[in-house]
């Protein structure tokens, strides 16, 4: 029984964070779009203040914990202490769905085939935009308008805009940045051994649309995955 107490009251404190944490980027969200109600402007805005005041670094391990740190910071940790692009990416997934705006995180892929930078994709109206909070632009075609995945991944070459006046109009010119952006892919399928090892199999049986799976927003929060597992844990235990 003590086990089953444990996993428990761990499951309650995960939640407990994890809605503490919500409220905090919903806090966020809204002091950084400012009431703004346009969707479009709204998630400029919000791209734009965290470029400017989010700090560039590494994402600190859920928990301390090296498992853990696999499923990334949490979105309230990247908001406190700063992260990479993918902790950039997720606080503004994150942000943006307290908002009521759907949004998505998008891997470009290097010319050598490995995963080399995560940027988002946000839906507004029937529309796709992706936009970079890291270096501070979204992307749009030849004739200015907003490009999405599926016109990336067809080969529309990208052009870049500021999202405010200190953004940037484009990637470091050097090799780093040389990206195949019709390569660019959902998720990040060469981070670790398992995730190269998986990918194969799960192109063969979803005919390739793995590619473009949009991440739901639940697996963005390391604290619902730890909850998950420990309830998985305690099920069986109980069970």
């Amino acid at each position: 029984m003590m086990p089953a107490v444990l996993l428990g009251v761990a499951i309650t404190g995960l939640l407990f964070h994890w809605l503490r944490e919500r409220r905090l980027i919903h806090q966020f969200a809204l002091g950084a779009t400012r009431g703004e109600q346009n969707p479009g402007r709204a998630a400029l805005a919000l791209a734009a203040v965290i470029h400017q005041r989010i700090p560039r670094g590494k994402d600190h391990a859920f928990l301390g914990l090296e498992f853990p740190a696999l499923l990334g910071a949490t979105p309230g940790d990247v908001l406190r202490r700063g992260g990479c692009c993918s902790g950039l990416s997720r606080l503004y997934v994150i942000a943006l769905r307290t908002l009521g705006i759907k949004a998505a995180q998008v891997t470009l892929y290097h010319e050598s085939g490995v995963a080399r930078h995560a940027l988002v994709e946000v839906r507004i109206g029937t529309d796709d935009w992706i936009i970079d909070p890291t270096y501070g632009f979204h992307y749009v075609d030849a004739a200015g308008r907003p490009l999405g995945l599926a016109a990336l991944r067809a080969g529309t070459p990208p052009h870049f805009r500021p999202l405010a006046d200190i953004g940037s109009d484009g990637y470091p010119r050097n090799n780093y940045y040389a990206f195949d952006y019709p390569r660019s892919k959902t998720a990040n399928w060469t981070m670790t051994l398992w995730r190269r090892l998986t990918y194969p199999p799960l192109r063969l049986l979803t005919y390739g649309s793995i590619d473009t799976f949009r991440q739901p927003g639940f697996l963005e929060w390391p604290q619902l995955l730890v909850a998950s597992g420990v309830a998985a844990a305690l099920i069986c235990i109980t069970g």
